[in-house]
């Protein structure tokens, strides 16, 4: 029996799954113990980031052309967004000084990584549980997005929160969890890059906007830190770039490009602090 020396083991996998959650995790907390106001409503800038990967991810399940070994690597990956679940919403809950409107996102988010846990056998039962998770996940995305509409509508809030840099993420953390479950969808991973790139053009577009609009009210205020986010949003332009290189498609499952863009859209809420 041959074996592949080059087949990570589970520990492995289950690392490099957790990671990124856990520095979102620690970057939020952070971010909001440290250099938050006072008494501020705590809302997660990864939450939509979350939903995002769980919508890709459902689609990724109920329409990818994969294999049993490429869906059996795939779920047992995603029941690991659990930590960033189950840690984000207690944090929400317990530590936060006032109540936190995501509360019903938040409790979304804890539900659907069980759905990826177990899914059923039965082709019809399995179809259905994949339409009750894509349900769920809109119900948690719809509410997010009504926070920042109704609870704490403001430009400061937006760009603190901004939900073009979350989708963005959402998009890479997608594709960098694909590339781990050695997936065999490369054109599916190209999709991704070319939505990446969409969104990134997008969110320049928002904060440019953004930023033009809080000069108008702040002309004082320092513009140093966006310049920084302009040069990291650059980098993962030039990762993105890097990833649809190569003929047919050989370099759409570059490690290192899929990782650095990833972990460096993944610093988007430090711009906040600098």
């Amino acid at each position: 029996m041959s074996h592949d020396h080059d087949t990570p083991s589970k520990l492995e996998i289950a690392t490099h799954a957790i990671l990124p959650l856990v520095t979102m995790l620690l970057i939020e907390m952070s971010l909001n113990h440290y250099f938050a106001p006072q008494n501020a409503i705590f809302v997660s800038p990864y939450l939509l980031t979350f939903f995002t990967v769980c919508l890709i991810s459902f689609v990724v399940l109920w329409k990818g052309q994969i294999c049993p070994g490429q869906k059996g690597r795939l779920t047992a990956i995603l029941p690991w967004l659990l930590v960033f679940a189950v840690g984000n919403f207690l944090y929400s809950l317990a530590f936060t000084p006032k109540h936190s409107p995501a509360l019903v996102a938040g409790f979304a988010s804890v539900i659907l990584p069980f759905i990826y846990w177990k899914l059923p056998k039965d082709e019809d039962i399995y179809r259905t549980v994949i339409y009750c998770g894509l349900g769920i996940t809109a119900i948690g995305m719809v509410q997010y997005l009504l926070i920042y509409w109704y609870e704490v509508p403001s430009l400061f809030n937006w760009i603190r929160a901004n939900n073009f840099a979350q989708i963005l993420l959402g998009i890479l953390l997608s594709g960098w969890y694909l590339m781990l479950a050695k997936s065999r969808l490369e054109g599916f991973l190209k999709l991704l890059v070319l939505l990446a790139l969409v969104v990134l053009i997008i969110n320049y577009v928002w904060v440019i906007f953004v930023l033009y609009q809080q000069l108008a009210i702040m002309p004082e205020m320092v513009i140093y830190p966006y310049f920084i986010f302009f040069g990291v949003q650059f980098v993962i332009l030039m990762m993105l770039a890097w990833l649809l290189l190569g003929k047919q498609g050989k370099n759409i499952k570059n490690p290192t490009a899929w990782t650095v863009a990833t972990f460096l859209a993944m610093l988007y809420p430090l711009t906040n602090i600098l």
